[in-house]
């Protein structure tokens, strides 16, 4: 072999490792973990139903979402002027999905669930407030911004004010 030959072979040698690890880790190591997030999550079973109820009682027009363990949502409204309620349906983007699951945990929503006597809420008043029925591996929590002991400053809360914001706002 000439020496022309062994540094072809040589080069080529080292240009496949160089290549292969940047596959690698541009490829493959993102995957893993998002497979390794996937797997993590499977095990949490997690179903959010909301309801506005208050002002918007009389008009019928209160919206209200479903959200499936998987992410698919159905999200019924009546766009402002209209007379008919009108159906959304798609999935909520993964990240919206994984802040669900990291604050809507049994213990938080356990202390959510708790019945209280409120003095003042703003359906009392023609505002609107939320009620939330969220089963959490076959638990479930009932949750109201009237009538139970809500921690309106906690992640949780707005994770679950975040949804309507999600709705509202996706032109889906």
């Amino acid at each position: 072999m000439k020496r022309q030959d062994i540094l072809n072979i040589l080069f080529t040698f080292i240009i496949g490792v160089v290549v292969g690890v940047y596959v690698f880790f541009a490829g493959f190591a993102p995957t893993a973990d998002r497979i390794e997030t996937a797997v993590e999550d499977i095990g949490q079973s997690l179903v959010v139903t909301g309801e506005a109820y208050g002002g918007c009682d009389r008009a019928g027009t209160c919206p209200s979402f479903n959200i499936a363990d998987n992410g698919d949502y159905r999200y019924v409204f009546t766009p402002q002027g209209a007379n008919e309620a009108v159906l959304r349906e798609g999935t909520l983007p993964l990240d919206i999905q994984r802040q669900m699951k990291r604050s809507l945990q049994s213990d938080v929503l356990r202390q959510f669930s708790v019945r209280i006597d409120p003095i003042m809420c703003d359906s009392y008043v023609d505002g609107i407030d939320a009620r939330y029925i969220i089963e959490l591996d076959d638990e479930m929590y009932v949750v109201d911004s009237c009538g139970t002991a809500v921690d309106g400053d906690s992640v949780a809360w707005e994770t679950l004010g975040g949804l309507w914001y999600y709705f509202e706002l996706s032109d889906r």
